[in-house]
């Protein structure tokens, strides 16, 4: 707009007589063009909907990975005996497998479709 308007200026001052008339009145003509020609073509409620169409996928996806069903849950020791005098320092982790059905991009020409998710908590000690 300020680029439009100040082209209108410079036209105004082109002209012989009303030099300041002239140049005021294609100065706002041109910038109320541009801001015209801009709302026209870079419509912000586009972007908004396109913003809002986005979060409801997003929200899907985290509702979608919220309601995963854990189909196995183990220890991470994997069956090994963690002796009793330790047991009390030592929290033994554990691995859970969850079952999903999703699709994510990998790239840009890529969709992925997931249909397994497994957490590793792995063991670690306790504070006293």
């Amino acid at each position: 707009m300020a680029i439009a308007g100040a082209a209108g200026i410079l036209v105004g001052q082109s002209r012989s007589e009303y030099k300041p008339t002239y140049s005021t009145m294609y100065g706002g003509v041109a910038a109320a063009t541009a801001a015209a020609l801009t709302v026209y073509f870079d419509d912000s409620d586009k972007e908004v909907e396109r913003l809002k169409a986005e979060i409801r996928m997003l929200s899907g996806s985290a509702d979608a990975f919220e309601k995963a069903q854990m189909t196995h849950q183990s220890p991470a020791t994997f069956g090994a005996k963690v002796p009793e005098k330790y047991r009390g320092l030592i929290n033994p982790g554990e691995w859970r497998v969850y079952q999903v059905d999703r699709w994510r991009e990998d790239g840009e020409n890529r969709m992925v479709h997931e249909t397994s998710v497994m957490e590793l908590i792995p063991p670690s000690l306790r504070g006293r």
